[in-house]
């Protein structure tokens, strides 16, 4: 839950998850639904179904047996190389280095190492600490090198004169700390622009959802998603059907995910009457409809809850 997220948000969300799911039968066995709604507000979907298939992975094939070691733990569906080395270095004791962004900033200064984003950095660094590992308690000297990161090694306004390892610290001895590590190159964002289609069932108050399939947004649940390039081409289509109106909102949000810069605007249908099975073959997509009072619960992302309100402030009840 914090690769991606501070442990401010993740603290009383863990609660919450591993009181729903206590043990990994549970968690494999979790239904969709229910695990989107236990991981809302943490962002980044996929940790989430990576959990299950790993969930899943140790309950299926392993037997419900948990590996033991770091080459296991690389087998697990979404399990990668610094995952796989925290547990088997904490819970197996096992000799492997564990390296994040801490350590990175810890060896980048103590050898005054620039060179740290690229793949031959990133060997050099690793190499290092597993260097300097002891075979004594691998993983709490793993959790000693992230904690030196965060608590005092910080990337901003480091405790140099806290700092035990400090006679040590090249980037100290020649006045470099702050260029070690420089920043990491960002990658270029790509700008999205699109329409929510909000399609409304007036006499009931339902509203018109889908499971993505496919686009930067797979495996999520909300409001159709129409490239702003094919909106003309879809409004054609809705317009040709007898029982809706179409309304577009005014107002045009932002909103980012991951790499993605995405502005977008909603676009409102309003069933007047049953249409559904037209909407589905013109929308290509398989719709299925939730009372406005309970949809909330059922989006999968910000992006989704951000069409939400904008639809209703408009349509205020």
């Amino acid at each position: 839950m914090s690769q991606q997220t501070t442990l401010a948000i993740v603290t009383p969300k863990f609660a919450e998850f591993v009181k729903h799911l206590p043990t990994v039968d549970d968690l494999a066995a979790c239904d969709e639904e229910k695990l989107r709604q236990l991981w809302s507000g943490l962002g980044y979907y996929a940790r989430a179904r990576n959990l299950k298939k790993g969930a899943q992975c140790i309950v299926e094939r392993r037997k419900g047996n948990f590996p033991q070691s770091y080459q296991e733990w690389l087998e697990i569906p979404g399990c990668g190389p610094y995952t796989a080395a925290a547990i088997a270095s904490i819970c197996c004791h096992e000799k492997v280095a564990c390296v994040d962004g801490n350590v990175i900033r810890v060896v980048s200064r103590l050898l005054a190492l620039q060179d740290v984003w690229s793949s031959s950095g990133q060997s050099a660094i690793l190499a290092y600490v597993t260097r300097i590992q002891p075979d004594n308690r691998p993983g709490d000297f793993n959790q000693a090198m992230m904690e030196l990161g965060a608590t005092l090694c910080r990337k901003t306004k480091p405790q140099c004169l806290l700092c035990p390892l400090q006679e040590n610290c090249l980037a100290f001895a020649k006045n470099c700390i702050e260029f070690c590590p420089p920043k990491k190159p960002r990658r270029d964002a790509v700008n999205v622009e699109l329409f929510a289609v909000v399609i409304w069932r007036k006499t009931t108050d339902a509203l018109a959802i889908v499971k993505r399939t496919k686009g930067f947004l797979s495996n999520t649940v909300g409001f159709p998603l129409i490239p702003e390039i094919e909106i003309e081409e879809t409004k054609n289509l809705l317009k040709s059907l007898p029982h809706l109106q179409l309304l577009e909102l005014p107002n045009r949000f932002s909103h980012s995910i991951t790499h993605h810069r995405i502005s977008a605007k909603v676009l409102v249908a309003q069933e007047i009457e049953n249409a559904s099975v037209s909407l589905q073959i013109h929308l290509l997509q398989d719709l299925y409809w939730v009372a406005r009072s309970d949809i909330n619960s059922k989006l999968s992302t910000s992006l989704d809850k951000k069409v939400l309100l904008l639809f209703q402030n408009y349509y205020a009840k």
